[in-house]
């Protein structure tokens, strides 16, 4: 059976409202959104919040098929975003059992509690 290939946008408020609910409120958001079928599987993008930048990505269980492609497109955002930010802050999730790997593989450290932080080396 061959599965369809996810569809790749620029992330929208429109994708975290329907995403998140009322919660997808977020003042400033730069990222992307995948669908596949038209049914939206994931969104992963940069949060500006008081000065930091969060990066966020967040799946569903119909986007786990697609985890080297999801991979690819995280290296791009965070290529990007390295290459306009001094420090990028991420949020280990507990619950997911890959997300301090991924993190590392990203190039995150292991800051305080969940949080990591991608830094410009002194």
């Amino acid at each position: 059976m061959t599965r369809s290939k996810p569809e790749v946008v620029p992330l929208k408020h429109e994708h975290l409202e329907r995403f998140y609910g009322a919660s997808g409120r977020h003042p400033t958001v730069k990222g992307i959104a995948a669908s596949v079928d038209g049914e939206l599987i994931a969104v992963a993008g940069f949060r500006y919040m008081q000065g930091s930048v969060i990066a966020f990505c967040d799946l569903t269980e119909k986007a786990r098929p697609y985890k080297v492609q999801m991979h690819k497109w995280a290296l791009l955002l965070m290529n990007e975003a390295k290459s306009r930010h001094k420090r990028i802050v991420a949020i280990c999730d507990e619950d997911e059992p890959t997300s301090a790997r991924w993190l590392a593989r990203l190039g995150f450290k292991p800051s305080e509690g969940r949080v990591w932080v991608w830094r410009i080396s002194d």
